[in-house]
C-alpha cells in the first residue's frame, strides 16, 4: 500500500472514530424525566408540600366491659355472661345496632391464695366489647347505661371519621395548591415562568388519632361527657412543574 493511500485510510479511521465519540456523548434520557414527542423537558422545578384540612370526627368506638372473680369456674361464667347479657341488651336499647357491638376479649384465669402457686381461691373473668357509635351524642349514655349495668371497665373512647378518604383526598388537593403558590413563587424570583404539572406524588402517612379515657367507671350519678374535638388529617405531595 502506497504512502498516500496509507495517509486517507488513516484519516478516513480517525473521522469515523470522532464521528462515533460525538454520538457516544449526545445527551440521553434523563431518568425520570418526561417527554413532549421526541424532545425531553430538561428544565423542571420539584417542589414539596403539605396540605391539611381539620374534621370533626363523626364515630366513636367506647371500649367497655366486665372483669370479675368468683369461686368456681361456673360461678364464673354464669356470673359474667349474665352481666354482659344485661349491659349490651341495654346498650341496644340506646339504638346501637347488633353489627355494632363486638366482642374483643375474653379471658378466665385463676386466682391463687397469697404466697402459693398451686392453691385457688377463684377464678378471674373477664369479658370486653367494642360499641360503635355512629351517634356522638350518645357516646356518653353507652358509658353510663352500661356502668349502671353492672361494667367494671371503661377502657379507652377512640374518635374516627366516617369518610376518611374524603378527607385525605381533600388534605392532598391542600398541599397540591400549596405545592403551585411556592413553586409560582420560585419561578418568580428565578425569571422563568410555571409550565404545566409533569408528576405528582404522594408522600402523606396519615395515622390515626386515639383519645384515651381509661380508668374506673365512672360514678352513676354522673354523666359522663364525651367530646369528640377536632382531628387534623395532612398529606404531603411533590410536584414536578415544567419551566418555560
Amino acid at each position: 500500500m502506497s504512502q498516500s493511500m496509507r495517509t486517507v485510510g488513516a484519516f478516513a479511521l480517525g473521522a469515523l472514530v470522532v464521528a462515533v465519540a460525538a454520538l457516544s456523548v449526545r445527551p440521553g434520557p434523563v431518568a425520570g424525566a418526561p417527554s413532549s414527542g421526541s424532545e425531553l423537558a430538561l428544565h423542571t422545578l420539584t417542589v414539596s408540600a403539605s396540605g391539611k384540612v381539620t374534621v370533626t370526627p363523626d364515630v366513636a368506638r367506647v371500649y367497655l366491659g366486665v372483669t370479675l372473680t368468683e369461686s368456681t369456674v361456673k360461678e364464673a361464667r354464669d356470673a359474667a355472661a349474665t352481666r354482659m347479657t344485661a349491659i349490651i341488651g341495654a346498650i341496644k336499647g340506646l339504638g346501637i345496632a347488633d353489627a355494632d357491638i363486638q366482642t374483643t376479649g375474653l379471658s378466665l384465669s385463676a386466682r391463687y391464695a397469697d404466697g402459693s402457686s398451686t392453691r385457688i381461691v377463684g377464678y378471674v373473668i373477664g369479658e370486653q366489647v367494642q360499641v360503635t357509635v355512629r351517634d356522638l351524642d350518645k357516646a356518653g349514655d353507652v358509658v353510663d347505661t352500661a356502668t349502671a349495668k353492672g361494667a367494671t371497665d371503661v377502657n379507652g373512647v377512640s374518635f374516627e371519621i366516617a369518610d376518611p378518604a374524603k378527607a385525605q383526598d381533600d388534605a392532598r388537593a391542600a398541599a397540591v395548591t400549596a405545592a403551585r403558590a411556592s413553586g409560582l413563587a420560585m419561578a418568580a424570583a428565578a425569571q422563568v415562568t410555571l409550565g404545566a404539572v409533569v408528576s405528582i406524588a404522594d408522600a402523606s402517612a396519615p395515622t390515626p388519632i386515639y383519645y384515651g379515657v381509661a380508668g374506673a367507671a365512672p360514678a352513676a350519678d354522673m354523666k359522663t361527657p364525651i367530646q369528640p374535638g377536632t382531628q387534623d388529617v395532612s398529606a404531603v405531595v411533590t410536584v414536578v412543574f415544567e419551566l418555560n
